[in-house]
């Protein structure tokens, strides 16, 4: 018999990221403490002095190519106490010029080189050269005065300081951002971060997503005669630029999982809500005169447990009736193909199965969003039998759009019981094809900025915007 305890728990293998946890955290502090405590003057040379000071170096520089291997500094932090500021910068330069006249620093393989040079005291340090992104000439950041054995001379220290130094450049010094950059960057380039850093990336996720407002779209029945708003689309805005918060989505689908199910989550809360606040500000009570709201969702998240309840919640704190609800599924996103770790033989099957459950335990409906993008297919479309499919605007601007139009309304009028609405996104004066056509091709609804444009309330189209449109259903062209 075997003398080995297996213990039932297994601990994870250690992640290379673990040693720069608290570099990270160094940086995103003394950025706070100078946004907090500084004036903005000589922004540049102040965050050189923050990676001196988080990476212990003597000296960061950041050097700039004239051309030809004209290289001269653009900033620098200062030189610690202990260095002799005129002989040891002429030492670093003789150093550092000859690495630069090699363009292999620029290998777009690596995030850095790192040579080890003999102080006049004859101790052993490095320097670390970094290229950084710049469309119209080369620049590099040096770091000197590294010991020469430390873990700063690896590749995610190289990333850490490009993403750092660039972020600050690029965006206000909010520090919660920028380390959302540099997290971002490193899940980016390198697949797989510690474990705590991956909980930290949530936790900025998720006050960032706490500031997130809700807008609406009206969705417009396209008929000179009975022209009216027949839906709303609840779209996310970010409240200091009042544009959707597309870093939210970005960092969602890299990051994945927990991510979208908290932003779908979160946004359907905020989303049902807020209409229902718009409701009563226009004294909009009677359930004849409510009309639909769409709330868009990922795929991978209807098919968790946590979503699930959320829309149970929702509905049992009657925020939104059922017959008010329709979720709207991205063709910009691929149906899950695992579940619980396993593979699925059948994924759309495990999905159309979920959805079912859906409309039996709460009567909502489904839709179909960007059709003619992404993960778009005609086996997808027939077997999920939305109330509606949104065409995207891009079809609008290829030749055959009307070709296309048509066959998807043939598609979806297959189920002659329960046809599903086709609506056209994105329609505004741009558009290559008019509305009259646009009707005699048989849409009956349109979404996009000739309607109106997403506005924080509800409201009924006015007599001008109606009259507006109805010429255009009108007029030959």
């Amino acid at each position: 018999m075997s003398d080995i305890i297996i213990h039932p728990q297994a601990s994870y293998l250690h992640n290379f990221l673990e040693p720069y946890e608290f570099f990270i955290n160094s940086l995103i502090t003394r950025l706070t403490d100078f946004v907090n405590n500084s004036s903005t003057n000589d922004v540049a040379n102040r965050i050189l002095e923050i990676i001196q000071y988080s990476s212990s170096a003597d000296l960061v520089l950041v050097l700039h190519d004239r051309g030809q291997n004209n290289w001269v500094v653009k900033s620098q932090s200062n030189l610690t106490e202990d260095i002799e500021p005129d002989t040891d910068i002429e030492t670093f330069k003789s150093i550092i010029f000859p690495i630069l006249s090699d363009k292999s620093i620029f290998d777009l393989g690596h995030h850095g080189s790192y040579k080890i040079y003999e102080t006049k005291n004859g101790i052993l340090k490095a320097l670390v050269i970094i290229p950084l992104q710049s469309p119209q000439t080369a620049e590099v950041m040096v770091v000197c005065g590294l010991k020469q054995d430390s873990y700063f001379l690896g590749d995610a220290f190289g990333r850490i300081l490009s993403s750092f130094y660039q972020a600050c450049q690029k965006m206000p010094l909010q520090s919660a951002l920028i380390e959302a950059t540099i997290l971002d960057d490193l899940k980016r380039d390198f697949g797989f971060v510690s474990a705590s850093l991956h909980q930290r990336r949530f936790q900025l996720f998720r006050e960032h997503l706490q500031r997130m407002i809700v807008f609406f779209e009206p969705v417009l029945h396209l008929d000179p005669e009975d022209l009216f708003i027949s839906g709303w689309e609840a779209l996310a805005r970010n409240p200091d630029t009042l544009i959707a918060p597309s870093d939210l989505f970005e960092a969602a689908e890299l990051w994945r999982h927990d991510f979208i199910v908290e932003l779908d989550q979160y946004f359907l809360i905020v989303a049902t809500k807020t209409y229902l606040e718009a409701r009563q500000k226009v004294k909009q009570n009677r359930s004849h005169e409510i009309v639909p709201l769409s709330v868009n969702v990922y795929p991978e998240s209807l098919m968790q447990t946590a979503y699930f309840e959320t829309v149970r919640q929702i509905i049992k704190d009657k925020v939104i009736s059922p017959r008010n609800l329709i979720l709207e599924i991205s063709e910009k996103s691929e149906i899950p193909h695992f579940q619980d770790g396993i593979r699925l033989k059948s994924p759309l099957n495990v999905f159309k199965t979920k959805l079912l459950e859906y409309v039996r335990k709460f009567q909502i409906r489904f839709a179909i969003d960007d059709f003619g993008v992404g993960y778009a297919s005609v086996s997808r479309l027939a077997g999920l039998n939305p109330c509606h499919v949104k065409i995207d605007r891009e079809i609008l601007h290829h030749q055959p759009c009307e070709i296309i139009i048509r066959f998807v309304h043939e598609l979806v009028g297959a189920n002659n019981l329960n046809p599903s609405n086709v609506i056209v996104e994105g329609v505004d004066e741009t558009i290559p094809i008019s509305l009259r056509r646009l009707k005699e091709i048989g849409v009956s609804y349109i979404q996009g900025h000739i309607v109106g444009k997403p506005e924080p309330e509800i409201y009924r189209l006015s007599l001008e915007k109606t009259e507006l449109l109805r010429k255009l259903l009108l007029e030959n062209k």
